[in-house]
């Protein structure tokens, strides 16, 4: 019986999947029980070669590859999709599992027949100097989504288990829900973690530190990635409007937790977008062109924008007027800014 199924979504990533692969290998728990789907997603260095090295010393190690790039959302999809494990856990191939955690989850999570099991994580950017998130600081009972985040998450509710990576979830949920990932550039994990939690009927959560997530300047949410034009309308406007689905789906709903989808689209709307004051040229031109093409999201979405981004998705405008908005906006922001430190 395969227990558990690690899906890992791999996109250049041959220096650290690696360390991934060996972090989910070396576990408390027999390698006939779980496996480890990795699915390239058109990875432009040697991710595949590497991946067949390991496949070649462990053999629960599954390589799919994508023909056309379908971000991080599609290629879990995909892994989804060729599971075959009780339990699901998705696993950044840039970060590592924690050593002889993985037996401890199963079993409370098959014991309870939960949903969703949710545990802590560290975080580190040498693999030396390690911040241990102790975020849940006992066991949990096991409760229905709105009960649960409202009793142990008052403050901020869902946004403070959107890491996929630190949860397990249950296969057959997954399926019977039709959960899957939007392929979307940035912040597809935070709808597919929510979408779950507003599926969930039995969600628990224990003080267990099972993952050990690594911080690097390249990644997706990494510098480089954040101020690119895909990603910027990825986490501002597709990520808004993905939210806004869900919110609007969702029926008798705590007005509390429907205010947290609210404030999501708000923020991602009206304090994300602004990344694109700090873009070159050609960013934001890509920047334009993606309006042109997603106008009924813009549309859809107008109630949630402040005046200034309003400007920001004036996608009917000329690019030149456009152009010359873009550049006002980021001559009054940097005003401001000075003025605060004058202060």
């Amino acid at each position: 019986m395969i227990k558990l199924s690690f899906i890992l979504p791999c996109y250049n990533v041959a220096p650290y999947v690696g360390r991934c692969i060996e972090s989910i290998e070396h576990q408390n728990i027999p390698q006939t029980e779980y496996e480890v789907i990795c699915v390239d997603d058109c990875s432009m260095d040697n991710t595949i070669e590497v991946i067949k090295e390991y496949q070649n010393r462990y053999l629960n190690i599954r390589l799919i590859c994508h023909t056309e790039n379908k971000t991080a959302g599609g290629a879990r999809n995909t892994g989804m999709d060729a599971a075959k494990g009780e339990y699901l856990w998705f696993v950044d191939p840039d970060d590592a599992i924690v050593s002889n955690k993985t037996v401890e989850l199963y079993e409370y999570v098959h014991k309870h027949d939960l949903d969703i099991l949710i545990f802590n994580y560290e975080r580190t950017t040498n693999g030396k100097d390690v911040y241990e998130n102790k975020q849940i600081t006992q066991e949990t009972d096991i409760l229905p989504w709105q009960d649960f985040f409202i009793k142990y998450f008052p403050r901020r509710r869902m946004v403070d288990v959107v890491s996929i990576w630190r949860q397990l979830y249950k296969r057959s949920f997954c399926e019977e829900n039709s959960l899957h990932y939007p392929e979307i550039k940035a912040a597809q994990d935070v709808v597919f973690a929510w979408s779950a939690f507003m599926k969930a009927d039995r969600i628990a959560a224990i003080p267990t530190i099972g993952y050990t997530c690594y911080r690097r300047p390249t990644s997706t949410t990494g510098s480089k990635g954040r101020f690119a034009a895909r990603a910027i309308v990825s986490q501002s406007l597709l990520f808004s409007y993905e939210v806004l689905k869900l919110k609007q789906n969702a029926s008798n709903v705590n007005p509390i937790l429907l205010n947290d989808l609210k404030s999501a689209i708000c923020f991602a709307l009206n304090v994300d977008v602004r990344n694109l004051l700090y873009t070159t040229r050609k960013e934001q031109y890509a920047f334009y062109q993606a309006l042109q093409q997603n106008h009924e999201k813009i549309d859809k979405l107008q109630s949630y924008m402040n005046r200034k981004t309003k400007r920001l998705f004036l996608y009917s405008l000329p690019y030149p007027i456009w152009q010359a908005q873009i550049w006002m906006y980021k001559l009054v922001d940097n005003l401001k800014k000075r003025e605060a430190v004058s202060y």
